[in-house]
């Protein structure tokens, strides 16, 4: 007997089979919430929400705060920023980045009282705003809520971003404002909204104003537009053309003004207070001594093996960026070329700021949005394969893999921030500093009294904790009795110290005659007389 043929299989119903989950923008904003809100809580948040200034970077992190203080508790102009380190000309003045962040803080806290929690949850809202406009951005080329939630929520694996997304630095929210600027700038083209696009403009040049390395995305918008008036535009942007294009160049330029001369103020500002307190410059490759190149890339390759991603993560990015370039005529060519300008702005900056990255891993913070873009380019060229598997059950759970593990790395990297040598300062000298207003003024250390504070080698961590302004042990005051009695002639009137290990210098015996009180194992003297034992 003939055997009947067979009927031809159906590729759809074996689709249908492995197909996994379908969202759209609705389904997938709220899918990314709840991811977000698990790998929140997975990394302490609510704890931490309700921490003082510690861990990595707490110099940094008390630079913030103590401009805040000021601008809460004295009737300065937002230009005018002041900490409690005096510095060298014994005023306090000094300024970095634009002080949006310490200058809202500073006045929302005369109505609220000091509350830290409020400066971490402002900083919150930021790190989130740009996480959920990275979602709208990719899912407006991914046309997949699943995708483009998981996009947003692997940028948030990083255990650098995770942690800096609910901390005192400006950094998190410059790149928040980038995301949000990036969204600005896609829904802008793609409805040809002007406004959405000096919106956009806007966000940039907040951006940049918070952070100047952030000044990067409102260059590759510019670059974008300059190669629309270009012979090769074709070749670069194929048939994409920017809408409104003088008024992005007019805006653009004027964003771009704005940020130089802000930064050319603080310079011009700071050399007039002798402060050298902040870096408003650039620490190139060059620049560093050969004997300590070394040191700087050990420092770096560090960081990219514990701060930026899960070390497995890279190859997930990498495997993106395959699939991109075998791939390439299903990437738009404007995609393309807005990828290479970002790639070759954050090498330059790596360069140009190279010396800052052995110990500041939060100078890359907002250049890591070039890992959501190997990723759009990735996802985009297997959306447009045509294959659907990326909408597979198999490929969704990879997906929930991927973000799990480096959810679960984030999380012990954040525990070593709080727990390790990383916080050792903190927990070991520094933490009764918070304790200790009342005891002071019982000791007579009011708040008007200048004080010197050792061992303390930032210029805030421990003058902003019991709200005392003076000097730290940042100029090696503790070696140089000369410079010691400088101080003292500058109004310093008692010496503090959190650590009996310098009681032992035979620098300070001359300051430690006159005891006033002690508390816990901070140890108080009285500099009256110091002087005159020179």
């Amino acid at each position: 007997m003939q055997r009947s043929a067979e009927p031809p299989r159906d590729a759809g119903a074996s689709r249908t089979r492995w197909s996994g989950l379908h969202l759209g923008r609705s389904g997938g904003l709220f899918l990314l919430i709840v991811i977000l809100a698990l790998q929140g809580w997975t990394y302490g948040y609510p704890g931490i929400l309700n921490s003082r200034p510690q861990g990595y970077h707490a110099w940094r992190q008390s630079d913030c705060l103590s401009m805040a203080w000021h601008y809460a508790h004295e009737d300065i102009p937002w230009w005018e920023g002041k900490m409690h380190y005096l510095g060298a000309d014994g005023t306090g003045r000094a300024l970095s980045e634009l002080p949006l962040l310490p200058y809202f803080m500073g006045r929302l806290w005369r109505s609220t009282g000091q509350k830290e929690w409020l400066y971490r949850a402002t900083v919150l809202l930021l790190s989130f705003s740009g996480l959920v406009a990275l979602f709208l951005t990719a899912i407006r080329l991914l046309k997949d809520g699943v995708l483009a939630a998981w996009v947003s929520a692997f940028l948030f694996t990083s255990p650098m971003v995770a942690y800096y997304a609910n901390n005192f630095l400006s950094n998190a929210a410059a790149l928040g404002f980038v995301l949000l600027g990036w969204y600005a700038t896609a829904s802008g083209f793609q409805r040809s909204d002007q406004a959405r696009l000096v919106a956009a403009i806007a966000f940039f040049t907040l951006a940049g104003l918070l952070k100047a390395t952030a000044v990067l995305s409102l260059l590759i918008l510019l670059g974008m537009v300059l190669i629309s008036y270009m012979p090769m535009r074709h070749a670069l942007l194929g048939t994409w053309r920017p809408q409104h294009r003088a008024v992005l160049m007019i805006a653009g330029s004027t964003g771009l003004s704005v940020i130089a001369a802000w930064y050319a103020y603080a310079r011009w500002y700071n050399a007039g207070q002798a402060q050298g307190v902040f870096l408003i410059g650039t620490l190139p490759y060059w620049s560093i001594p050969a004997e300590e190149l070394d040191a700087v890339w050990k420092g770096f390759t560090e960081h990219l093996r514990r701060d930026y991603l899960r070390p497995d993560l890279y190859l997930v990015l990498g495997t993106m960026s395959v699939l991109a370039m075998f791939a390439p005529q299903r990437i738009p060519r404007a995609l393309w070329t807005a990828f290479a300008l970002l790639s070759l702005g954050v090498l330059s900056i790596s360069i140009l700021f190279f010396g800052a990255l052995r110990d500041h891993d939060y100078y890359s913070l907002d250049q890591v949005i070039i890992f959501p873009a190997v990723l759009l380019l990735g996802l985009l060229a297997l959306v447009r394969s045509g294959s659907g598997i990326t909408r597979t059950w198999p490929f969704q759970l990879a997906l929930l893999v991927v973000l799990v593990h480096g959810t679960d790395f984030a999380r012990r990297r954040m525990a070593d921030r709080y727990t390790t040598w990383m916080n050792h300062e903190y927990l070991t000298q520094h933490e009764p500093l918070g304790r200790i207003h009342e005891a002071l003024l019982a000791m007579g250390v009011d708040r008007s009294a200048r004080v010197v504070s050792l061992p303390d080698i930032s210029f805030n961590r421990s003058l902003y904790l019991m709200q005392r302004s003076g000097w730290t042990d940042f100029e090696g005051l503790s070696d140089d009795p000369e410079r010691l009695h400088a101080k003292v002639e500058q109004g310093a009137r008692y010496l503090i110290t959190t650590s009996d290990s310098v009681l032992h210098r035979s620098s300070l015996q001359p300051f430690l005659a006159h005891p006033v009180g002690r508390f816990e194992n901070v140890r108080v003297f009285a500099l009256e007389g110091a002087v005159g034992t020179r």
